[in-house]
């Protein structure tokens, strides 16, 4: 009886010390892995990472961390070691697509597109649904001559994220030499490709193009799903001075905004801003002469105007007030606006209309009278052929010594440009 006693004691005992024992490694295997995984995010240098991987052997970030830093230590010995590092960090986690992904970057980043284009296979065999891999599975594709099946991958990946949709109608342009229609073929005729398409055809200075691409997409997906597309569409046309088609382009973002042969704010029943006006609102100088502010108390209609008060002093200098207008090309139009003064002056203002390309003055209005009611002013002006817009601009008499004083006050009113019927 005492032996089994005695037995039944020791098994106890080896039990317990054998549980206790697996207890105590494994706390140690993950206070390693803990630990290792934090220094290699922490590391900041190559060594530090391969410390880390040493002393936590099953965490993949570990190795990954090791490879991302052994890679760019700008020592070539590091590179296959990089390698190693990244591929031990995938061979641990065969399903996390990310490790895969980089794995296939940094091989092809070192000149094994055979390797690369594995390790990537797997990555969207993975995430079959994950644009990042799919794009960068097709450029691999095709850098290796697989086009088909590299565009295939690659039009996945702008159905899936519009933000390739770009890259990809560039990378597809340069394959085919400017030829749109394969560019569309090859690339697919999606709206986010469309899209991509009409600013990438923009900025190659192919507006009509441009246009027909941005015309083509469903009207009710601009303003959900294409806000940026057009809204860069837009800044490309104004940069190359395309007015009327920049205000085509915003008028189908928003209702409110600018139109084609239309003053902006030309009642100004709308405050004025003088610090960031946009492209096609009220621009008024910097400067003390005249003082500009909005008037509720004079309007030739609706319910306000913009008022000027001159201080009186014998200068020349002049607050310009313009405007960027909208016209379109070899077109003839009527510029009108209404003026009251109450002035003394030798020498006052008139308004005149510039080619908003060459700079050219097209037409000028008579100065307005020194003191008058409500008074219109026009003039008729035709645009230039490939033209797209004009600038309207107030401007002072030339003026010499004490001709160039000026006092009293000005109010402007229903400022508009209208085409001129013919016949």
């Amino acid at each position: 009886m005492r032996v089994d006693l005695k037995l039944k004691r020791l098994a106890a005992r080896t039990v317990f010390g054998f549980g206790f024992l697996a207890v105590f490694l494994l706390f140690v295997f993950s206070f390693l892995t803990l630990f290792g995984n934090a220094v290699a995010r922490g590391a900041g240098e190559p060594a530090a990472a391969e410390f880390a991987a040493s002393i936590a052997p099953g965490e993949p970030f570990a190795y990954y961390a090791a490879g991302w830093y052994l890679e760019r230590s700008m020592r070539p010995e590091d590179l296959p070691r990089s390698l190693e590092m990244y591929e031990r960090a995938a061979a641990l986690e065969p399903n996390d697509y990310l490790l895969w992904l980089e794995f296939g970057k940094a091989l092809e980043r070192n000149g094994k597109p055979d390797e690369a284009e594995k390790a990537l296979r797997h990555a969207a065999e993975v995430a079959p649904n994950y644009s990042e891999v799919l794009w960068t599975f097709g450029n691999v594709l095709i850098r290796n001559g697989r086009n088909d099946e590299g565009f295939a991958m690659i039009r996945k990946a702008v159905d899936g994220n519009a933000k390739f949709g770009q890259p990809a109608a560039s990378l597809a342009w340069d394959l085919f030499e400017g030829d749109i229609a394969r560019v569309i073929a090859t690339v697919g005729d999606s709206s986010a490709v469309k899209a991509a398409m009409a600013g990438f055809l923009a900025r190659q200075e192919k507006y009509g193009e441009a246009l027909k691409m941005w015309n083509s997409l469903p009207k009710q997906e601009i303003r959900s799903e294409h806000t940026e597309a057009g809204k860069q569409l837009v800044e490309t046309l104004l940069g190359a001075k395309r007015y009327a088609a920049a205000v085509e382009v915003q008028a189908q973002l928003s209702d409110g905004g600018p139109r084609v042969a239309e003053v902006t704010n030309g009642g100004f029943e709308e405050d004025v801003s003088i610090d960031e006006p946009g492209n096609f609102e009220w621009n008024i100088q910097t400067g003390k002469n005249p003082a500009v502010g909005i008037s509720v108390e004079q309007k030739h209609e609706g319910g306000k105007s913009l008022a000027l008060i001159f201080e009186g002093r014998s200068t020349g200098s002049f607050r310009n007030i313009s405007q960027a207008v909208a016209v379109l090309p070899g077109v003839e139009y009527r510029f009108e606006a209404y003026v009251k003064t109450e002035i003394e002056a030798d020498k006052t203002m008139f308004w005149e209309i510039a080619d908003a390309v060459s700079g050219e003055i097209l037409a000028s209005t008579p100065a307005v009278p020194a003191a008058s009611g409500w008074t219109p002013v026009s003039a008729v002006f035709s645009t230039k052929d490939g033209s797209e817009g004009v600038i309207i601009r107030l401007v002072r008499e030339k003026c010499v010594g004490s001709e160039c004083r000026i006092a009293g006050k000005a109010w402007i009113d229903a400022v508009s440009i209208k085409k001129v019927e013919q016949g």
